[in-house]
C-alpha cells in the first residue's frame, strides 16, 4: 500500500516531533522529513516531492506565509496549516488559506502546544482529505485579491430576497472568488454559514468586507436582516432567520457542525422561498443537502457546485445525489448565475 509523504514544518523541536508521531500513529501516513522553518521547507519541497506538507506560521528565516506563496509558485503541494490558534494569528490564516493552503489544524494552547495530542485526529484526517483532494488544490492555485468598496445602502429596510450560502472544507477562498462577482442592491442580503472555528470567523467576515461589493457582519443575535448587507455565522453557533426577519443565533447538540448549513437553509425555506437562492459549495459530508433540498421544495432555485472546481466533492456531491440543486456549476459561473436569478425574482430578467 502506498503511503502519504509528508513534510512537516515548524521552527520547535517539539511540534515536529509530536506532530511527526501522531502522523505516523496511523498506518497510511510516512513523515518523510521534517524542516526548521519556511526555507528549508520550499527547499525540502521542491527536492523530496512530499504528497503533503504541515506548515506552521511564525517562524525564523522564512515565515509560513513566505514559504507558502514559494511553494504554491515553484513546486505545488497540498499545504494544511497548523498553527496556534490566536487574535494575531487568525487573519494570517485566512490569508495563507485564500493563497492556496488546503485547510488549518488550530493547535490548542498557543505555539509550543504541550496538549497537541487533542487535535491528533483532526491534523491525520485533514492530510488524508489533502492528499485526496490534491489535484483540486494544483489547479486552483493561489490567488491574487484586490481591495473593493462596499456597497452602501442609502436606507435601512428588511431585506426582501437572500442569498444563502453554505460551505466548509476550501471555503473562504472560492466564497471570495465568487461573492466578489456578486451584485449588492438594497433589497438583498446575503447569508453565510461557514465551518469555522470561533477565533476565525470575525477575520473571515472582514475579509469578507474587504474583497466584495458586500459590507458583512459577523452576526449577532436579534440583529435584523439588511438589505445591502452580509451576515456571516459565527463559528460555535448556529445561525437561522426568525419570521421577523431577524438572525437567531443558538446551541443545538443534535447537529455535527456548528454552525450547521442545514440549519440556515431550512429558515431560509419558511421565511423566503420563493425569494430566495441557496448555494452549496465544497466542503465535506453531507451538512447543506436536506436544507437545500426543503428550499427547492418550496419553490427557491438551489445551485451546487460542481465536482470541476469544488476542493472537497463532498456537500455538493450529496445535494445532488438528493436531488436538491436546479443547477450545478463550476466556481466560475455561480456569480454569474446568482445575478441571474436575482433579476428573475424581481421581475428584471
Amino acid at each position: 500500500m502506498k503511503k502519504i509523504r509528508v513534510l512537516v514544518v515548524d521552527d520547535s523541536a517539539f511540534m515536529r516531533k509530536a506532530i511527526r508521531e501522531i502522523l505516523e500513529s496511523d498506518p497510511e501516513i510516512e513523515v518523510i522529513d521534517t524542516a526548521r522553518n519556511g526555507l528549508e521547507a520550499v527547499e525540502k519541497t521542491k527536492n523530496l516531492k512530499p504528497d503533503v506538507v504541515t506548515l506552521d506560521i511564525n517562524m525564523p528565516v522564512m515565515d509560513g506565509k513566505e514559504a507558502l506563496a514559494r511553494i504554491m509558485e515553484e513546486c505545488p503541494t497540498p499545504v494544511v496549516v497548523v498553527s496556534s490558534l490566536t487574535q494575531e494569528d487568525a487573519p494570517i490564516t485566512m490569508e495563507l488559506i485564500d493563497m492556496g493552503a488546503f485547510d488549518y489544524v488550530p493547535k490548542p494552547s498557543g505555539t509550543i502546544s504541550l496538549d497537541i495530542h487533542k487535535v491528533a485526529d483532526e491534523i491525520i484526517q485533514k492530510v488524508k482529505q489533502a492528499y485526496r483532494s490534491r489535484r483540486g488544490i494544483l489547479r486552483r492555485g493561489p490567488s491574487s485579491r484586490v481591495f473593493k468598496a462596499s456597497f452602501k445602502p442609502t436606507k435601512r429596510s428588511l431585506a426582501k430576497y437572500v442569498v444563502a450560502v453554505g460551505i466548509s472544507t476550501g471555503g473562504p477562498a472560492t466564497l471570495i472568488d465568487i461573492l466578489q462577482d456578486c451584485e449588492v442592491d438594497e433589497e438583498t442580503a446575503y447569508l453565510v454559514v461557514q465551518h469555522m472555528p470561533p477565533q476565525f470567523t470575525p477575520s473571515l467576515a472582514k475579509r469578507l468586507s474587504e474583497y466584495t461589493p458586500i459590507q458583512f457582519h459577523h452576526a449577532t443575535n436579534g440583529q435584523a436582516v439588511l438589505g445591502g448587507y452580509g451576515y456571516l455565522a459565527p463559528g460555535g453557533w448556529h445561525m437561522k432567520v426568525t419570521h421577523d426577519k431577524k438572525i437567531k443565533l443558538f446551541k443545538d447538540d443534535s447537529y455535527i457542525y456548528y454552525p450547521s448549513v442545514d440549519v440556515l437553509f431550512h429558515s431560509v425555506a419558511e421565511v423566503y422561498c420563493p425569494n430566495a437562492i441557496g448555494v452549496i459549495l465544497t466542503g465535506i459530508g453531507r451538512d447543506g443537502a436536506e436544507g437545500l433540498l426543503r428550499m427547492k421544495e418550496c419553490g427557491c432555485v438551489t445551485i451546487a457546485e460542481s465536482e470541476e472546481t469544488a476542493v472537497v466533492y463532498g456537500m455538493p456531491a450529496a445535494a445532488k445525489e438528493i436531488g436538491a440543486a436546479k443547477e450545478i456549476l463550476p466556481a466560475y459561473r455561480i456569480a454569474g448565475a446568482i445575478k441571474r436569478y436575482l433579476k428573475r425574482l424581481k421581475g428584471n430578467g
